[in-house]
């Protein structure tokens, strides 16, 4: 091996533990989370048993076993698609034909096997108002079943793999499935009235557990799963099939009531995992890395817990769509759903804060920020994670912005939660994601206000009413005083204990220096530009692939995000170009991300220096390691811009192209403002 190659890398902290440790660090923190909850529910005097599926006891250990799994995952610092949570191009047809051959097996054992010797329909105690009952609890075996694979299927069966192989990682994992459903009554574990269900549930799981190395995802075993446990629930919650205890076959078929403890059903698991096993073993496994591109377009239009704006209170979540005239598209209700729940549950917790915050901050002063402008895409969330390692700032936080409205109080109680279901990645760019990394503070006017273009995203048919919230002179005076009101509360909020600066990026910013000047005269800015040929094809990529995911309608193709952006982008920058010019020129820099992913630390030395700012050696050390953390990450590639798309660049932002030393090939040169200095 030459000199010139670089070494392997190691797996450090806790990615280095072995999977005995990491599953006992696992069990430990649900066992300290599920008694925490079980006092709580004790003091305030509830019945209620964190084990017992009864009372939605279970439903909550559950939760609490998936939140702290995705601690543990996100600590690990592995692609989610190692762990089988790939959502590619054919998640559709995986899900939903699992979820019919799971239905269709489960039910033709009690059609072929239980109905025949064992039991009878039973019509009396059929009605409407159960049935409906029995539906809506059969169809939350969807997120049971996904949030099932996700602990056994996924993370579980992905480290035992990658230590002791196939055989372990399918086993271990059904072992740990079917001993977890007995918690409720762990006496039964030691007696031979337990055995059977374990049992029943180990062939189950391993069955699972096959198909998820087959495939590498959990798609197709999450499928097979929710669409037994569908089928089961109906059965169950209509009491329409009468088991008939008497019969010598009943034993065999069904003991119990319950087929999943039946000998005969597990010799049919037995038959149907040994052919599963040789498919596995005859054909080649699909890799586990199949989605690290992303997640499909479509799993993105529908997932339901991915709007920005999701925990904004219920009044203001009402107002925009009586402004959309209620227009949400038939297959975004359940993400409409999920946001009327969250909304109007944060809605009640943020009330206290909403009502005194604004009192408690009002004499409260915010020093002078650090703003990063520049149009979107180019490079802003580069040079914003940056910076936020700078000891003397403080930049808002992902759980901040996603409930600006609360966080100062009640964040604790709603956004872990939600954060535990957001993509780990950026759907634009796969940048990585979490709750507590630097964000926009764009999404705090959003989930306070209309005042923002970003509500465009979510009504994008609305886009062009929207867009007028970028610039300050098309807002009234009693709006720009609302927007001032609401910034000055954030910010009094975000620096109330700290003290220290506010460091903001947003990209709308750069319409807005001028009325920011006026709130903070001593601001300073930080503007960054990109080949205006980059920023607009990953600006299409990014209203194709990201915007979906806050989306409640879809756009119309003649007026919509991608055909007002280059207008938008030049009225931008023209805005800045024009308030740019300040009494003191450390006030401002300028920052070009081609220079800036050349030389990271010697651009923001330039920039620190330019403005008067402290480049620490704590700043220095943590930036240094962040830069190696990047060494991985690929940027998306895009092909060649057709040339009519280009001769609309050249006609918008021509100006900016030779000022910043652009050229048409795509190449960037010396800027004219550089030659000038």
């Amino acid at each position: 091996m030459s000199g010139s190659q670089s070494k392997p890398r190691h797996p450090q902290g806790f990615a280095a533990f072995s999977p005995l440790a990491k599953l006992a660090i696992w069990i430990g923190s649900v066992a300290v989370l599920a008694g925490l909850v079980q006092l709580l529910a004790s003091a305030l005097g509830l019945e209620f048993n964190v084990f017992l599926e009864s009372g939605g006891g279970r439903g909550v250990l559950l939760g609490l076993a998936l939140a702290s799994l995705l601690v543990l995952m996100a600590i690990d610092g592995r692609p989610v698609a190692d762990y089988g949570l790939a959502v590619g191009a054919r998640w559709r047809r995986r899900l939903f034909g699992g979820f019919l051959a799971g239905a269709t097996a489960y039910a033709g054992y009690y059609v072929l096997v239980v109905l025949p010797w064992a039991a009878r329909l039973d019509g009396d105690s059929f009605s409407a108002s159960r049935f409906a009952g029995a539906c809506l609890a059969a169809v939350a075996a969807f997120p049971v079943a996904l949030t099932q694979q996700i602990i056994f299927g996924g993370y579980l069966l992905s480290i035992i793999r990658q230590r002791h192989g196939k055989l372990a990682a399918v086993l271990v994992p059904a072992a740990l499935f079917a001993l977890l459903r007995r918690m409720d009554n762990p006496a039964l574990l030691a007696t031979p009235q337990g055995y059977p269900l374990i049992v029943g549930l180990f062939f189950i799981a391993v069955l699972l557990g096959v198909l998820r190395l087959k495939t590498g995802t959990i798609m197709l075993p999450a499928g097979v799963l929710a669409g037994a446990i569908f089928v089961r629930r109906l059965l169950r919650k209509t009491a329409l099939v009468a088991l008939d205890g008497s019969s010598d076959a009943a034993a065999w078929i069904a003991p119990g009531g319950e087929p999943i403890q039946s000998p005969l059903l597990w010799g049919l698991l037995v038959v149907v995992i040994g052919l599963c096993w040789w498919w596995m073993r005859e054909q080649k496994l699909e890799p586990a890395t199949a989605g690290r591109k992303g997640l499909d377009t479509g799993f993105k239009r529908v997932f339901p817990l991915s709007n920005s704006s999701m925990l904004a209170p219920l009044d203001l979540w009402i107002g925009r769509l009586v402004d959309a005239r209620f227009q949400v598209g038939l297959k975004y209700v359940p993400r409409l759903i999920t946001i009327a729940v969250f909304s109007s549950v944060n809605t009640i917790l943020s009330l206290p804060e909403r009502l005194l915050a604004p009192l408690v901050v009002r004499w409260h002063r915010v020093p002078d920020p650090l703003f990063i402008v520049g149009v979107h895409r180019s490079g802003t969330t580069h040079l914003h994670n940056m910076l936020a390692l700078d000891p003397q700032f403080c930049t808002p936080r992902a759980y901040q912005i996603l409930n600006p409205a609360g966080f100062f109080t009640c964040s604790w109680l709603i956004a872990p939660l939600l954060g535990a279901f957001l993509p780990w990645r950026r759907p634009m760019d796969s940048v990585r994601f979490h709750i507590f990394a630097p964000q926009e503070d764009e999404y705090v006017m959003a989930g306070v206000s209309r005042l923002s273009p970003y509500w465009q995203m979510t009504f994008p048919r609305r886009g062009a009413a929207y867009d007028r919230f970028i610039f300050p002179e098309r807002l009234s005076p009693p709006e720009r005083k609302a927007w001032r009101r609401h910034l000055l509360v954030f910010l009094g909020k975000l620096t109330f204990w700290s003290q220290r600066r506010p460091l903001l990026k947003n990209p709308y910013h750069t319409a807005r220096v001028e009325m920011l000047k006026e709130i903070f005269p001593r601001a300073r800015f930080i503007h960054i530009h990109r080949h205006p040929y980059d920023v607009y094809r990953s600006n299409m990529h990014t209203a194709r692939e990201g915007h979906v995911v806050n989306q409640l309608q879809d756009p119309d193709e003649s007026d919509s995000y991608q055909t007002r952006f280059l207008d938008n982008c030049r009225a931008m920058e023209d805005a800045f170009d024009r308030a740019s010019r300040l009494p003191r020129a450390e006030r401002a820099a300028e920052v070009r991300f081609e220079d800036l992913e050349r030389d990271p630390l010697g651009e923001i030395r330039r920039v620190y220096a330019q403005m008067g700012l402290t480049f620490s050696p704590t700043f220095q050390e943590r930036l240094q390691r962040y830069l190696e953390s990047l060494a991985g990450y690929q940027k998306n590639r895009f092909r060649v811009l057709p040339e009519d798309q280009r001769a609309r660049i050249d006609a918008a932002m021509g100006t900016y192209l030779e000022l910043w030393g652009y050229t048409a090939d795509g190449r960037a040169a010396e800027p004219e403002r550089r030659k000038a200095a």
